[in-house]
């Protein structure tokens, strides 16, 4: 009888580790989505002059920003779908808000592409710039949740 006591709570404390481990992994991961997410951001912001540029003069290059812009669309989307570790709710509320205006500012920089008419000027006129640099401006703190 003892035995099979012993083994019960070798057992338990045996699960209760995994749980352990699972939320670690589960929280290393979330880290790392949102990193990458803030990171592609930022990689917008740096190509999206150019393009918008070019987008003017060629074809091409307007499907390739429409492209490119739908593509943050759909990584807004994914980081929408994210479910935060109880530790990092606060700071995810914060880049889902701003990510809600990244939304908001991109579908307004897609309607203008795809009707041939976002210049350079209405570019910079445009949120995303500021809203890409706020978001960029969390990247330390989730970092900081990794460790």
């Amino acid at each position: 009888m003892k035995r099979y006591a012993l083994v019960l709570v070798m057992l338990v404390s045996l699960l209760s580790g995994c749980s352990a481990l699972d939320q670690v992994n589960q929280s290393v991961s979330y880290v790392s989505n949102v990193t990458s997410y803030i990171n592609s951001t930022s990689n917008l912001a740096q190509q999206l002059p150019d393009l918008t540029q070019q987008s003017l003069t060629n074809p091409e290059a307007r499907e390739q920003l429409t492209q490119e812009l739908q593509n943050a669309q759909q990584q807004i989307n994914n980081f929408n779908q994210l479910e935060p570790p109880a530790f990092a709710k606060e700071l995810h509320g914060q880049l889902a808000s701003y990510s809600g205006t990244l939304q908001t500012e991109v579908n307004s920089l897609i309607d203008r592409a795809q009707a041939g008419q976002l210049t350079v000027q209405n570019l910079n006129n445009s949120q995303i710039f500021q809203t890409v640099d706020q978001i960029n401006g969390l990247l330390n703190q989730f970092q900081e949740l990794g460790q």
